[in-house]
């Protein structure tokens, strides 16, 4: 097993375009009167941090030291935002707070990402805020095991401070690792590690082929090039004209938002932790392989990626089927089930546990609060605390549970799971909940 040991004895100064994620989650049950657009009747919002932030809160997880330097603006999106980084103790005393607005990302879901809502400014920083960031970075490096830059092209990582980090970086002996988007990769010559994923190597190198756009990468920026390629795993480009390749060993994906950020994190952690590039490139390509299986950005625990080596997965058989407990601890837990077709589960719900389901392969019939509906493949229900809910699987369907912490002692039946037709479950269902 790779040793991840000393990841919380290590330091990181993450630099960056900082964002704020909020999605709000509803139902849509009509099309609007003043145009031909859903109407979501929105049910409850969550908020999480973005950009670099993002980077920041998956190294945060895994134990390690943070400092975080950005620019935001004096708004409530700033305010919310430093609440959520100091409730993961990320250290924000590197941010500068500018005249620029913070930028904010607002999705609406119901079952599916219905919109996206952008608030923000991708001019440049100006000068003065460069030099106050840079200052800030400058004496903060010292304290640091190694340097992230994280640019989404929103106005922050200038082409000047990019070039004078790398440089104090390099002469401080610090590693430098970055991703960036294309229309900035001019910026990045002599940086440690870049990792782009495959659309922007190839968008950076105008071909699409993953060996020749590595190798130009590597010629080009005189740096080390791991392309993220999804599904397909990554490609290590070293400067000594090594090429490699990592297969990935997932192969349902339930959602890559993030999980660059997540490989970022990890590779750069091991990096300073002594592994050499190919066990560093490993280890980072098992920890994005976990967080494809949980729903929207977040982030992978050490706990996990330990667990993970280990292959030591509970499987606890049902009457319906079977579930493949993947994680359960004091912040969430994660199954990944089978319900065989015609069968269903007990009506039942939870006064503790909250859950969403992700339905990978297959058609579920659903009771929930007494409304009943189908959910296919690709498509999410969310359920709340105190509410009874019951599934039929009309063909064998694979599906994930995400929730908060299971206790066995918090599962409160009306019913038993079973094997029947549509009308004997439903029947069970209405007669039980008549008497409740």
């Amino acid at each position: 097993m790779i040793s991840i040991q000393d990841f919380p004895k290590k330091s990181v100064l993450v630099v960056g375009d900082l964002m704020l994620d909020k999605h709000i989650y509803g139902s849509v049950s009509r099309i609007s009167p003043e145009a031909p657009v859903p109407v979501l009747k929105v049910e409850r919002e969550s908020y999480n941090p973005g950009g670099a932030a993002n980077l920041a809160n998956n190294l945060a997880a895994l134990g390690a030291k943070i400092y975080l330097a950005g620019v935001v603006g004096q708004d409530n999106a700033q305010k919310i935002l430093f609440n959520l980084l100091e409730n993961n103790k990320i250290d924000t005393s590197c941010i500068i707070r500018s005249s620029k607005q913070t930028p904010q990302k607002i999705r609406g879901v119901s079952h599916q990402h219905l919109f996206r809502i952008d608030y923000e400014d991708t001019s440049k920083i100006s000068i003065e805020d460069e030099e106050k960031l840079f200052y800030a970075i400058k004496e903060k490096i010292n304290e640091v095991d190694a340097v992230i830059l994280s640019d989404y092209a929103k106005g922050t990582l200038t082409e000047t401070i990019v070039k004078k980090i790398i440089k104090t970086a390099k002469e401080n002996n610090k590693i430098v690792t970055a991703d960036c988007k294309p229309i900035n990769l001019e910026f990045y010559k002599n940086v440690d590690i870049l990792k782009p994923n495959k659309k922007e190597a190839f968008e950076m190198t105008l071909t699409n082929n993953i060996e020749e756009a590595g190798k130009v990468l590597v010629k080009k920026l005189n740096s080390n090039i791991i392309i993220t390629r999804g599904s397909e795993g990554c490609s290590v480009f070293e400067k000594d004209n090594n090429m490699f390749h990592i297969p990935t060993t997932t192969k349902e994906f339930y959602d890559v938002s993030g999980a660059g950020d997540t490989f970022l994190a990890v590779l750069t952690l091991a990096l300073v932790s002594n592994h050499d590039l190919r066990k560093a490139a490993e280890l980072a390509n098992k920890a994005a392989s976990l967080v494809v299986l949980k729903p929207g950005v977040t982030t992978v625990s050490r706990e996990e990626l330990e667990k993970s080596f280990s292959n030591n997965i509970k499987i606890v058989p049902k009457e319906w089927g079977e579930e493949h407990w993947i994680v359960n601890n004091e912040k969430y837990c994660g199954k990944k089930m089978l319900i065989k077709g015609d069968y269903y589960c007990s009506y039942h719900k939870h006064k503790i546990k909250e859950e969403t389901f992700y339905i990978l392969d297959g058609e579920l019939e659903v009771i929930h609060e007494g409304k009943h509906l189908k959910v296919g493949k690709g498509e999410i229900l969310h359920i709340n605390t105190n509410e009874y809910h019951s599934f039929r699987a009309l063909k064998d369907t694979t599906f994930f549970e995400f929730s908060t912490k299971h206790l066995d002692e918090d599962n409160y039946r009306l019913t038993k799971s079973n094997k029947g037709s549509h009308e004997q479950w439903r029947g069970e269902i209405e007669r039980v909940s008549k008497d409740e």
